[in-house]
C-alpha cells in the first residue's frame, strides 16, 4: 500500500523530518478535487471566477500563470504567451497584475474554498543575449543583462556565478534527451540562462520567493521545467520552504508540488526520478484518453487505466492528469485532443473527471491560430494589455472576447460537479464494448460513454439508490428539473439507458432530483480498533479475516459471497480516517460490510481491478508529523489498522477472532496461541482459538505471528 521507509533514503539526505508524501497532498477541500488552469488570466479576473463560478462547480484549485516579473518583448507585433516563462526578477509584477492584485486574488479565492497553485519558474532566467534597453524590457521596472558572460539580474539579485555555465556552456541538443540526463539538467533549454540550483545562494533566493507566496496564502506550486533540474536540488529547496499558513490549511501542512516532467518513454530523464518531490505532470494519461477519443484506440481498454497502464502511469498520489496543456495543445499536429476537437474533447475531459485515477486538471484556454499568439489584448496602442473574458447567457465565455474557457463548457462544468459528488469512491460494475465504456462510482454515481455509430441501449447496474436523476452531461439539475436527460434508477439499482452516439450519460447522488440521505450507522454498533504489526515491503497490503467461529463450532460459510447469511460474520462499518495516499484502502473498504472468514464480498470495492482479500487495513504510525499518523496509534510505526463500527451483539461474550492475510505472496498468518492481554481493559478471552482474539468496543493491538496482545479502551 505504501512506499516504506527504505524509499525515503533515496531522497532525504540529511533532512530527518522529511516525509515521502508531503508534497503530493492537493490541499483542496475533500469534495473539490479538480484543478483548473486559467492560462494567462488576470488576477482580478481569477478572483471573480473563484467567487462567481468555480466554487459552485466543484473546482478546488486554480493554476495561475507565473506571477514574477518577466521579459517584455514584441516579436512580429505580438506579445507572446511564452514571455511569462522568462523571469527578470521574483517581484510580483507581471502582465496579469501587480502584487496587491495578486494578494487580493489569493484572499478572495481562499475565502470561497478555492486554492491558488502558482506556476513557478526556477530553472532559468531570460534567453541568452536578452538585455533591457536593447529592444526588450521587463513587465516591471527591473533592468537585466542576459549577455553571455554577464548574466546580471539585479532585481533578484543574480550574477554570472549563479548560473550553470561552468557545467555546460551551451544548449541541450536533441539527442541529449535520449542519451544524457546530465546535459538535460545542466545545459540551457532553448537558450534560456540556466540557474545552478545546487548553489546555496541560488536556493536561498528561490526559497525566499516561495516563502513570500506561502505567506500570501497560496497552497502550492507547479514547477516549470523540473525535468531540467536535479531532483535532489528541487527537494532541498522544497524542504527549506516553510509550512503553509496554519490559519488556512491547518498545522504542519506542506505545499502541494507538481513537476513538469515530459516523459512519454525513451527519455534519459524519467518521471519516476521525481517521486518523493510531489506529483509529476502525467503526459501519458492525456495521450491514452486522446487516442481513444480520436478513435485511434478503443475506449474499452481504458477500463485498466491506472498505475501500471502502459508507460509512466504511477500511483494515484504521484500523478497530475490532464488531457492537454498550454504547450502540447500548440503542437503543429497535437497527439492530444484540444478545444478545437469539440465533442471529442468533451468526451475525453468527461472521462477524465469520471474515472477514479490521479488528480485531474482541466485546461482553460484562449483561442489561437498560431503557436506564439498572445492572449486576448487591447492592442499595441495600449501596450497589449490583457483583456477580460465576457460571458454568454448560458455562462460560457463569449468567443468574441477571445477566451475559450473550456472549464465553463456545459458538459465539462457538469462533469466537474459529477467528480465532486463521487469523490473517494471506487469504479465498479465496469462494462465495455467496442468504443464504449461504462462504470459505477460505488454507491455515488454512474457513467457511460458511447463513441460507436449507434445508440447504446442496455440495462446497467448503477449501484445508486432508486429514484430519478438528471444527466450531468446534458445539463444536470436546473431549478429543480432536469435540463437534459432524466434517468430513472429502479429499486434493484439498475437503469435502462439509451446512450446516444458520441455522447455520455452521467448521473450521481448530486444530480438526484429528491436529495439522498445516507442511512446512519445502527445504534448499538461500537467503535472497535484493530492493530496488526508487521514489516512489509512496497506493494504489499494487509487484510484481516475473522468472526465468531468458536461459538458456532467452526460451522462458518466458506463462500463465496455468503456473508449476509454466514453465522460467523460480524456486521461492520469502516470508520477509518485515512490520508489521501491510501487509494487502496479507500477502494477496498467500500461495501465491506462484514468481518468474516470468506474474503471479498460481492459488491466490495476493487482497486485498479484487484479484489480485496478480506477487510483491508491501513498503515499507520504514532508520529504526529507524518502523513500516515493515526490518533489511535500510541504504539509506534509499522502497525496496520482499521477503525470499525461493529455490531457487538454478534460477538461471543464481547470477543471475536482475527487473523491476518498479506498480499501478494505471503497469504494467511500462521496459527498463534494467545494468552492474557495487557492494557487498560485487557484480560483473557472466554474461549481459546488458533487466531488472535479481540474485544469488541476496544482498541486491540496484535503482532503478526505472536500471541502477545494489548487491549485498551477505545
Amino acid at each position: 500500500m505504501l512506499k516504506q521507509l527504505l524509499l525515503l533514503l533515496l531522497f532525504v539526505g540529511s533532512s530527518l523530518s522529511y516525509n515521502f508524501y508531503w508534497y503530493d497532498k492537493t490541499q483542496t477541500l475533500q469534495n473539490r478535487q479538480t484543478m483548473v488552469h486559467l492560462f494567462e488570466w488576470k488576477w482580478t479576473d481569477v478572483a471573480k471566477e473563484c467567487e462567481n463560478f468555480l466554487q459552485y462547480y466543484g473546482y478546488g484549485a486554480v493554476q495561475v500563470s507565473p506571477p514574477m516579473e518577466h521579459l517584455k518583448a514584441f516579436p512580429n507585433n505580438n506579445y507572446p504567451w511564452w514571455v511569462r516563462y522568462q523571469p527578470v526578477s521574483y517581484k510580483l509584477d507581471s502582465r496579469s497584475g501587480n502584487e496587491q492584485e495578486f494578494q487580493d486574488m489569493v484572499n478572495r479565492c481562499n475565502k470561497v474554498g478555492v486554492r491558488i497553485i502558482v506556476d513557478i519558474v526556477m530553472n532559468h532566467m531570460v534567453g541568452i543575449g536578452q538585455k533591457s534597453g536593447s529592444g526588450v524590457s521587463s513587465s516591471g521596472s527591473s533592468s537585466f543583462d542576459g549577455t553571455h558572460g554577464v548574466q546580471s539580474f539585479p532585481g533578484v539579485p543574480y550574477s554570472f556565478g549563479d548560473f550553470n555555465n561552468p557545467k555546460c556552456d551551451g544548449d541541450i541538443q536533441g539527442s541529449d534527451y535520449q542519451n544524457s540526463a546530465e546535459h538535460v539538467k545542466d545545459c540551457r533549454l532553448v537558450g534560456l540562462l540556466d540557474l545552478n540550483q545546487a548553489s546555496p545562494t541560488v536556493r536561498a533566493k528561490i526559497v525566499a520567493y516561495l516563502n513570500k507566496l506561502i505567506d500570501m496564502g497560496v497552497a502550492g506550486f507547479r514547477h516549470d521545467a523540473s525535468k531540467h533540474m536535479w531532483p535532489q536540488d528541487i527537494l532541498n529547496i522544497l524542504n527549506d520552504v516553510k509550512d503553509l499558513r496554519a490559519d488556512l490549511f491547518g498545522s504542519n501542512q506542506r505545499p502541494f508540488a507538481v513537476h513538469e516532467v515530459i516523459d512519454r518513454g525513451g527519455e534519459a530523464v524519467k518521471c519516476a526520478d521525481y517521486l518523493g518531490n510531489g506529483r509529476y505532470t502525467n503526459f501519458n494519461f492525456g495521450a491514452a484518453v486522446s487516442s481513444a477519443a480520436k478513435q485511434q484506440s478503443d475506449w474499452r481498454y481504458l477500463a485498466n487505466l491506472g498505475p501500471g497502464y502502459g508507460y509512466g502511469n504511477n500511483e494515484d498520489h504521484d500523478v497530475l492528469n490532464f488531457i492537454d496543456n498550454h504547450d502540447n495543445q500548440r503542437d503543429s499536429s497535437p497527439y492530444v485532443v484540444t478545444y478545437k476537437d469539440g465533442q471529442k474533447y468533451n468526451l475525453a475531459v468527461g472521462f477524465m473527471l469520471a474515472w477514479p485515477y490521479g488528480y485531474p486538471r482541466v485546461m482553460s484556454s484562449f483561442a489561437f491560430s498560431y503557436s506564439d499568439q498572445s492572449p486576448p489584448n487591447s492592442g499595441a496602442s495600449n501596450d497589449y494589455a490583457t483583456t477580460s473574458p465576457t460571458f454568454n447567457p448560458d455562462s460560457t465565455c463569449d468567443s468574441k472576447s477571445g477566451w475559450v474557457c473550456e472549464h465553463r463548457w456545459p458538459a465539462i462544468r457538469q462533469m466537474a460537479k459529477f467528480r465532486s459528488s463521487v469523490q473517494g469512491t471506487a469504479a465498479t460494475q465496469i462494462v465495455t464494448d467496442n468504443q464504449r465504456i461504462a462504470f459505477a462510482r460505488d454507491g455515488a454515481g454512474f457513467f457511460a460513454l458511447n463513441q460507436q455509430g449507434g445508440t447504446w441501449n442496455k440495462n446497467f447496474a448503477t449501484t445508486l439508490p432508486a429514484g430519478d436523476y438528471c444527466d450531468h452531461f446534458t445539463g444536470g439539475i436546473d431549478n429543480g428539473k432536469c435540463a437534459g436527460t432524466k434517468v430513472t434508477v429502479r429499486d434493484d439499482q439498475t437503469a435502462y439507458l439509451n446512450v446516444p452516439s458520441n455522447s455520455v450519460i452521467a448521473i450521481s447522488l448530486g444530480s438526484k432530483l429528491v436529495p439522498y440521505s445516507p442511512p446512519a450507522v445502527p445504534s448499538g454498533y461500537s467503535t472497535t480498533v484493530i492493530f496488526l504489526k508487521k514489516d512489509t515491503q512496497p506493494g504489499q497490503n494487509l487484510f484481516i479475516r475473522g468472526g465468531t467461529s468458536s461459538s458456532h463450532n467452526g460451522k462458518c460459510s466458506t463462500g463465496p459471497y455468503q456473508q449476509s447469511s454466514d453465522p460467523c460474520a460480524i456486521p461492520i462499518y469502516h470508520n477509518t480516517t485515512v490520508p489521501f495516499v491510501y487509494a487502496e484502502y479507500l477502494s477496498w473498504s467500500q461495501q465491506d460490510n462484514y468481518l468474516d472468514f470468506e474474503g471479498a464480498e460481492i459488491k466490495q470495492g476493487t482497486h485498479d481491478g484487484a479484489a480485496a482479500f478480506g477487510t483491508p487495513l491501513a498503515y499507520s504510525t504514532n508520529d504526529n508529523t507524518a502523513v500516515e499518523y493515526q490518533p489511535y496509534n500510541k504504539y509506534g510505526p509499522g502497525y496496520w489498522m482499521a477503525v470499525l463500527k461493529m455490531d457487538c451483539s454478534k460477538a461471543e461474550q464481547g470477543w471475536f477472532e482475527v487473523k491476518g492475510y498479506e498480499s501478494p505472496d505471503i497469504g494467511w498468518e500462521g496459527d498463534i496461541k494467545q494468552g492474557s492481554c495487557s492494557g487498560s481493559v485487557g484480560g483473557s478471552a472466554p474461549f481459546s482459538s488458533i487466531n488472535h482474539v479481540a474485544k469488541c468496543g476496544a482498541v486491540n493491538v496484535f503482532t503478526w505471528g505472536s500471541g502477545s496482545c494489548i487491549v485498551d479502551s477505545a
